[in-house]
């Protein structure tokens, strides 16, 4: 059973991701992927510094996260030239765990998470689809709340494809409000009804 979690920026994903995790599930983060991908001399350290330069770079040669965020959430442009290089390796590496798990967990519940997922239609490579969703007052007050500014909350959320468009896709919606309590329920009712799939 291959289930995709996906929402907006600060709604949730990654908490629910890791409840899952500890219920049972075997977990994947690609934004952990794009990560690791992007230390240095890894493939996507290497992409960029191969289409950019060292513009993005550290004295000491690490990603300089902050700067190339600023960057491309400023430039459309840019986040499209980004984008191009770097999600065909992320996707190749998160097929290669996959891959991985299924081979040695053929039952496993594997949860991938992914932001992207409508915006790129991934979606079609997954059986269920969970989409985390707290709304654009709670995803503000959150990336405010992280020491972004105004201008840079404003620039992150134009940037991504509204959670209520991406409802259509689900198979289960998690509200991620004010209780995270509720947030925890809401998930585990999801993850006992997966487990009752896989029981027939």
């Amino acid at each position: 059973m291959l289930v995709a979690i996906t929402g907006g920026i600060a709604e949730g994903k990654s908490t629910v991701l890791r409840w899952l995790a500890e219920w049972g599930a075997y977990t994947i983060s690609l934004d952990q992927i794009a990560h690791a991908l992007s230390r240095p001399q890894e493939a996507l350290w290497q992409a960029i510094v191969a289409e950019f330069g060292q513009e993005y770079l550290l004295p000491d040669g690490e990603l300089n996260r902050k700067q190339l965020g600023e960057a491309i959430f400023a430039d459309h442009a840019l986040r499209r030239r980004l984008n191009r290089i770097s999600h065909p390796l992320i996707l190749q590496r998160m097929h290669l765990e996959i891959q991985n798990i299924q081979r040695q967990q053929p039952n496993a519940v594997v949860v991938v998470e992914v932001p992207l997922l409508i915006e790129c239609a991934l979606y079609l490579d997954f059986d269920r689809i969970v989409v985390v969703e707290a709304g654009e007052q709670f995803q503000r007050a959150r990336l405010l709340a992280s020491g972004l500014d105004e201008k840079d909350v404003v620039k992150r959320l134009a940037a991504q494809l509204p959670t209520c468009v991406k409802r259509i896709f689900a198979d289960w919606v998690v509200w991620n409000r004010e209780h995270l309590e509720q947030t925890r329920e809401q998930s585990w009712r999801i993850w006992q009804e997966l487990q009752q799939e896989i029981a027939k």
